[in-house]
């Protein structure tokens, strides 16, 4: 008998558990979608005492001695009106122990000498302590394309070596080469003409490539996330601030012309106070020609168009309002992101004269910081908090609880603004954890005193990196240079060594009530929908505000 079962139904049914498998992947996919955010922990802090029975067998080490001898020597020619400040390379000779259990770094800076012997290194700094230089983004990129037209148009090869240094208030060309100091003068001086950019005839630059370039920094800053870094500075100084006044031009950005270029470059060199940095007499090549660095030296235009003058030259003077931080939280939307970038600190400097908060009671008066705590506070803090392996948040927040890869503190110490800022970035599911571990690791350094073991660490940090910053003749340039932006004696800055070889716990404390009193100001940049959930959760008494960044 023939069978005359159907075997047609095999293939629906194949199909039938192909989708209910497919069902079930996409199931199984949304499932996998669904973020399980990390719990808040209190805050863990490491422990510096010495185990036993070590405690009593290892060595006592000595005091480290950062260094007394100023960093460069001034040489002064009453006889010539000079249109810069002369400094060399101080030679220093260790008058030290070196037996002994003392560290200085003058016994580090001949070596320094001795390695750099067969090189020249000159630098001319442009500095300006009372306003910051307008439009200094773009004179830099201008700058490193006049240096590239004339390494091709001369074909010097030390111009191959140039370098430049730019912040707000100093401007600093080098060259590093065998050469004779007198010949590196004559191409630094190159940079400063007044027709350096217009009607030049020697090695002309490319205005079309500098404003590509300015456009090209600036979507780069967006994609890489350093528009963070732009809103930091407007929330927290406000948007009146000089230093917000001459950044980040868009309008000239894309209207820059060889005019403008330079009048932006002579109201530099007509605002600037000018410092010609020489090699030490020993080296080799370094006698230099005075007479004839006058006769090159440019002519300045002191007329300059309102236009490009946008900040004061008493800028330190002006009263401008700065925002007061209240419990909120901005966020740049950046959709998709895997990782939320973080910023969260306090400006330091705007409690000079003011009490802290009222709630504080008796607190309020005693956290007043001078202008010499200012200081103190800014690097001891910073360095305590955010010192990366041996500071408090990167233990706790990376080697006990693995929220981030890093965390890092920054004292910006300027002459308008000093602040405190704690940046790192983590996974979108431990936004929130980790932003309540920075905020109560702040509250516990105002609460509770440091162990004795861990000031003992963060001097000897703060130290050896002033020892280590004499040991580099490009580091001692840079200090030096951060010193007469911020007008900083050399008594002063020993002062500020003396203090912080004599911190206390307690001090350390009162610094922290002083430094972080009020609200933090905490901007982030994520994918804002799915971060929002955690943050509303974690830090509900906190207002949560986006942003956008032009």
């Amino acid at each position: 008998m023939m069978n005359l079962t159907p075997v047609t139904h095999g293939r629906p049914k194949q199909l039938q558990s192909l989708m209910c498998c497919a069902a079930a992947l996409l199931l199984s996919a949304c499932q996998q979608t669904q973020i399980v955010f990390t719990p808040t922990e209190p805050p863990s802090l490491a422990s510096f005492d010495t185990p036993y029975p070590l405690d009593n067998h290892l060595p006592e080490s000595g005091i480290i001695i950062p260094a007394t001898d100023p960093m460069f020597s001034d040489e002064v020619h009453t006889e010539l009106n000079l249109p810069y400040q002369l400094h060399r390379l101080a030679s220093v000779q260790s008058n030290h122990d070196l037996n002994s259990n003392s560290l200085s770094s003058n016994s580090l800076s001949t070596h320094a000498l001795s390695r750099n012997s067969l090189s020249n290194r000159v630098s001319l700094a442009a500095v300006s302590p009372q306003a910051p230089f307008n439009n200094p983004d773009i004179l830099q990129i201008a700058l490193q394309e006049k240096a590239r037209a004339l390494a091709i148009h001369l074909a010097d090869p030390c111009l191959e070596t140039f370098s430049i240094r730019v912040s707000l208030h100093s401007i600093n060309l080098s060259l590093t080469c065998p050469d004779d100091v007198n010949h590196i003068y004559g191409l630094l001086m190159q940079f400063w003409q007044p027709n350096t950019f217009i009607d030049a005839t020697t090695a002309p630059v490319d205005i079309d490539n500098i404003r590509r370039q300015l456009k090209l920094n600036k979507h780069l800053n967006a994609f890489s996330g350093a528009e963070i870094d732009k809103l930091w500075r407007e929330k927290l100084l406000g948007p009146e601030h000089p230093y917000n006044k001459v950044l980040n031009n868009d309008e000239l950005f894309d209207s820059l012309n060889l005019k403008q270029l330079q009048q932006i470059q002579q109201q530099a060199a007509s605002q600037a106070q000018w410092h010609l940095f020489l090699p030490n007499m020993q080296a080799k090549n370094a006698e230099f020609d005075l007479q004839a660095s006058i006769k090159q030296w440019p002519m300045l235009t002191k007329s300059l168009p309102k236009s490009l003058s946008k900040s004061s030259p008493q800028a330190d003077k002006l009263e401008t309002t700065t925002p007061k931080q209240t419990k909120k939280i901005f966020l740049i939307d950046a959709p998709g992101s895997v990782q939320t970038q973080v910023r969260l600190g306090y400006r330091i400097d705007h409690a000079i004269g003011h009490t802290v908060d009222s709630e504080l009671g008796d607190m309020s008066e005693k956290s007043q910081l001078n202008s010499q705590e200012i200081a103190l506070s800014c690097r001891s803090l910073s360095a305590l908090m955010g010192r990366s392996f041996s500071g408090r948040l990167y233990y706790d927040l990376r080697e006990k609880r693995g929220l981030t890869y890093g965390i890092y503190g920054q004292c910006a110490n300027a002459p308008l603004s000093t602040s405190i800022k704690f940046y790192g970035s983590t996974a979108i599911e431990h936004t929130g954890a980790f932003v309540v571990g920075i905020l109560d690791h702040l509250a516990l350094v105002k609460t509770q005193s440091a162990s004795q073991g861990e000031i003992n660490a963060l001097k000897t940090y703060l130290m050896g990196e002033d020892v280590l910053s004499q040991d580099n003749s490009i580091q001692r340039e840079n200090q030096y240079l951060q010193q007469l932006a911020t007008g900083l004696t050399q008594v002063d800055v020993q002062q500020l060594n003396a203090e912080l070889q004599a911190l206390t716990p307690k001090r350390l404390q009162h610094l922290a009530n002083g430094a972080f009193s009020g609200e933090p100001l905490i901007i982030l940049r994520g994918d804002i929908d799915r971060i929002i959930p955690d943050l509303t959760s974690k830090l509900p008494e906190w207002q949560l505000e986006r942003v956008k960044v032009d």
